[in-house]
């Protein structure tokens, strides 16, 4: 398989009152044809920052890409003029944005809101728009499409505004889509009916997936390779599976022990200690190291370097032997 998407040695930073926040700091990953990438991590690890700086929308000031490449289909999309940006954002490259709520704008129609992308990008006529945004809702699993065309935002539920939010994001048949947690906020059964409809209009499309999500089950079920960020970087990448039962990085171990398991029901739930650094000072050493339990002064002073344990899998820690040696396996079992 072609790699479509190869993010390399991403830097994006926001230059603030309280200092210069490493928002993504040296950030790498891929993503090929009909391939599904999962990026974990804590709420403000760096996840969407660094899907905007994918679509080339961080807000400058005050924010910056202030380094590394943005390979698609062999262009760098950080070195295209803004015009030709136009065209893939949107066109070649789909975004569901996090909240319907507040992405999807409120004195327009749901209708409006999907034909302004056909009508900008495919150049279809207004009659034409229609008919394909209607085509559009009913594909995405939207009763009575025709009804709904006509309605506002907030005349739909939570899963039907998120359903519209995927037929804005794919009405241009994208080749890679970045879906923002999208089954962030939404009840059990709709997020099940939310990630079997990505997966089938991937595979109907064959479109490349980058899932961004804190939820390692959603993580679990329709990922092929996961990066595992945290404090700003991937701490640890590979295939899903290595990264479930053969964990490498203290963090994803946390992770991976803090779900809840049917099989050990009794005592707390296992926690991470501790809180995620200010982006605007993180330690000199290793992102983790204020909450790891093998920290020593090494961790606090050095950037552990990154190193491939199997191919492929690669982590970015100074006590892999060490972790590995105590957690030979989790108990976390993919579905």
């Amino acid at each position: 398989m072609s790699k479509l998407l190869e993010v390399k040695n991403l830097k994006t930073y926001f230059y603030t009152d309280d200092g210069v926040a490493t928002a993504v700091d040296d950030v790498s990953y891929e993503v090929d044809r009909g391939e599904t990438l999962g990026l974990v991590g804590e709420s403000g690890c760096g996840k969407s920052v660094s899907a905007l700086s994918i679509m080339r929308l961080i807000p400058d000031p005050p924010g910056k890409v202030v380094g590394g490449q943005i390979m698609f289909k062999g262009k760098d999309l950080l070195q295209l003029p803004e015009k030709e940006m136009q065209r893939v954002r949107g066109n070649d490259i789909g975004m569901i944005f996090q909240e319907p709520m507040t992405s999807l704008n409120p004195v327009f129609t749901c209708g409006n809101q999907i034909e302004e992308t056909l009508i900008l990008h495919q150049k279809l006529s207004k009659a034409d728009a229609k008919d394909k945004a209607i085509e559009m809702l009913k594909l995405v699993g939207i009763p009575a499409p025709e009804q709904r065309y006509g309605e506002y935002p907030h005349q739909l539920s939570g899963g039907m505004r998120q359903r519209v939010m995927i037929a804005i994001a794919l009405a241009c048949n994208p080749e890679i889509l970045i879906a923002d947690e999208p089954t962030t906020a939404l009840d059990v059964t709709v997020q099940a009916q939310i990630l079997e409809l990505i997966k089938r209009l991937q595979d109907e499309l064959g479109m490349g997936v980058i899932m961004i999500t804190h939820d390692l089950g959603v993580i679990a079920e329709v990922s092929k390779r996961v990066a595992v960020m945290y404090a700003s970087k991937v701490v640890e990448y590979g295939d899903v599976n290595e990264i479930f039962y053969n964990p490498k990085h203290p963090y994803t171990l946390g992770l991976l022990n803090s779900i809840p398991k049917l099989n050990k029901n009794k005592g707390r739930l296992s926690t991470i200690e501790g809180f995620v650094p200010p982006p605007t000072s993180y330690p000199a050493g290793c992102h983790f190291c204020t909450r790891c339990q093998y920290a020593d002064e090494r961790c606090w002073k050095e950037q552990p370097p990154v190193v491939e344990i199997v191919k492929g899998h690669t982590a970015a820690c100074w006590k892999i032997d060490e972790v590995a040696a105590k957690h030979k396996k989790t108990d976390f079992i993919p579905a």
